[in-house]
């Protein structure tokens, strides 16, 4: 499903994040993906999203490298692609149910069944009824499900999280876990970048560990 073949990653600034990746992720696989900071976590994660693009190697989706992939193309295979930062980012002048329906809208999806959508994703995620409320009436694991939310209303194969629990107390963290492992559950391929390695034990799935390159 995902595979990275010698995949290495150079920043303008010289920064090598990455060296030589090769790594196998087979269909509906929850891993998690830990190291010191600035091991290239991130950056692994960019590369699935295309949000980066690899300096040497390829990273293939089902089979098929990226980079033949042309700009065109891109948005579409992004909408399979869910993203959950450790901050959400969400608009915090629109309300909950405005925040998750935004992807729908931007793809062109009706009323009815984007409402129906977002109803699903509230649900999925432990917050029904809270539609109408606005972001800062919202606690930090609130806000942290609404980008759950907002990142799986688009039904995402492929869903990608980066320290998402980096700001939440342990239980609310655990909580998280445990929603991003029902989607597992449920068909989607799920990395976690994740530096909590007690969370990460007590989830018993299967760890990547990154080394900083010097």
């Amino acid at each position: 499903m995902i595979e990275f073949k010698q995949v290495s990653k150079k920043y303008p600034t010289g920064q090598l994040a990455l060296y030589n990746i090769n790594l196998t992720l087979e269909a509906g696989e929850m891993v998690f993906i830990t190291g010191h900071s600035g091991a290239g976590k991130s950056t692994l994660l960019k590369l699935v999203a295309m949000l980066e693009r690899p300096s040497k190697g390829e990273v293939l989706i089902g089979g098929r490298s990226l980079s033949k992939l042309g700009r065109g193309q891109i948005p579409n295979y992004r909408r399979r692609i869910g993203f959950i930062f450790q901050d959400p980012h969400l608009l915090y002048d629109r309300s909950v149910f405005d925040n998750i329906a935004l992807p729908l809208r931007i793809a062109g999806m009706g009323q009815s069944e984007t409402r129906r959508r977002v109803q699903a994703a509230l649900d999925k995620v432990g917050l029904t009824g809270r539609e109408t409320t606005f972001p800062l009436m919202l606690s930090a694991g609130e806000k942290q499900r609404v980008g759950i939310a907002r990142a799986m209303v688009n039904k995402p194969t492929i869903i990608l999280a980066d320290e998402p629990t980096g700001n939440l107390d342990p239980e609310l963290a655990q909580d998280i876990m445990f929603t991003f492992a029902q989607f597992n559950e449920l068909g989607a391929t799920v990395m976690i970048a994740s530096h909590d390695h007690g969370l990460v034990e007590r989830m018993k799935k299967r760890t990547i560990v990154l080394q900083k390159v010097d």
